[in-house]
């Protein structure tokens, strides 16, 4: 029997497994380390490695004995993240049996089990993705942190702290901002907010800190109004990217749509609920679907599928004890 790996790997955390051809769970990971290729281009490989060989170490085989590897990965278009990450592929003489996809696509295969439909994953980062009806991908956001793809966990965390810096002198003053700032400095144990925003600096999974910050924002958003004007100002992006990406993809045009989701701040009621109510004007009817299964087993699929064409059935995952999404 044939064996595959598969791995998620994001700005915030990364799951991998190794499957077996006949979609049973050997393996399974999650560690809180980011993967993304351009924010840890130089720390990702031996992340990625590390999870390789721990899980097979798990289960007491060589490297070897795994016929191909999938990488679902944040930032996969990254030239100089890509390189050094073949490299150490490479190292381990693995890199001809190995295949990188972007970590949206890997989602979208353990999601979208129809293979059609928009997905749209919000984390650390945002990305809308669908296929239209020649099987192209399409996609919408997904640019970047640092190309302000608002609306995603991280852009929500930064939100709060640009609010935060620009009205610190009312902190005695303002109920909104006082509660905010105390639960910033609280969650970093820090005696006020210079002093957090240095720990976060000098983070080397700083970008994952800051998005950390977003469950605050959200859980805070119904009886905050600095809170709840952030979350707006997310969920109207991120119901742009959707009708934008609804329009680009020549779907009917029903007023009733279904949505398929992936991430942690997607899963969030509040998060949905404020986005269902700016999608409420194009849109009569608005449903969810999610996936109880990590995109991990996405790239594993697509591994077996693209070096061995031998095609594994989700359905068959879900009969094991597998590793869910986030």
């Amino acid at each position: 029997m044939k064996l595959y790996f598969g791995l998620d790997g994001g700005a915030s955390s990364t799951r991998a497994v190794i499957i077996d051809s006949q979609g049973n769970t050997l393996a399974k990971q999650k560690v809180n380390l980011g993967t993304n290729l351009k924010v840890y281009e130089d720390i990702a490989p031996k992340r990625i490695s590390d999870l390789i060989l721990n899980l097979c170490s798990e289960i007491s085989i060589s490297i070897e004995d795994i016929s191909a590897f999938g990488y679902g990965l944040a930032a996969v278009s990254y030239d100089n993240g890509r390189e050094l990450l073949f490299k150490e592929l490479d190292r381990l003489n693995i890199a001809d049996k190995s295949i990188l996809i972007n970590d949206a696509e890997a989602a979208y295969k353990v999601t979208c089990i129809d293979d059609i439909g928009i997905l749209l994953t919000i984390g650390t980062g945002v990305i809308a993705v669908g296929k239209n009806y020649s099987g192209e991908f399409i996609r919408v956001a997904g640019k970047g942190h640092d190309k302000s793809d608002v609306g995603s966990g991280y852009w929500l965390g930064k939100e709060l702290l640009l609010k935060l810096s620009f009205n610190e002198a009312l902190v005695n003053h303002d109920n909104d901002v006082n509660q905010l700032y105390n639960l910033v400095i609280d969650k970093f144990n820090s005696n006020n907010l210079n002093d957090a925003l240095e720990i976060i600096a000098n983070d080397e999974n700083s970008l994952s800190l800051k998005a950390s910050l977003a469950k605050i924002v959200i859980e805070n958003s119904e009886n905050n109004d600095i809170a709840l004007s952030i979350l707006q100002e997310a969920t109207v992006n991120v119901a742009d990217y959707i009708i934008d990406l609804h329009s680009m993809l020549d779907y009917n045009h029903s007023k009733d749509i279904m949505l398929f989701g992936n991430g942690s701040i997607i899963k969030s009621t509040i998060y949905r609920k404020s986005l269902n109510d700016s999608l409420s004007f194009n849109f009569k009817n608005i449903s969810w679907v999610f996936s109880d299964i990590s995109p991990a087993y996405g790239a594993a699929i697509m591994a077996a599928l693209s070096k061995d064409n031998y095609n594994i059935q989700v359905k068959k995952i879900f009969k094991g004890d597998y590793l869910v999404s986030a």
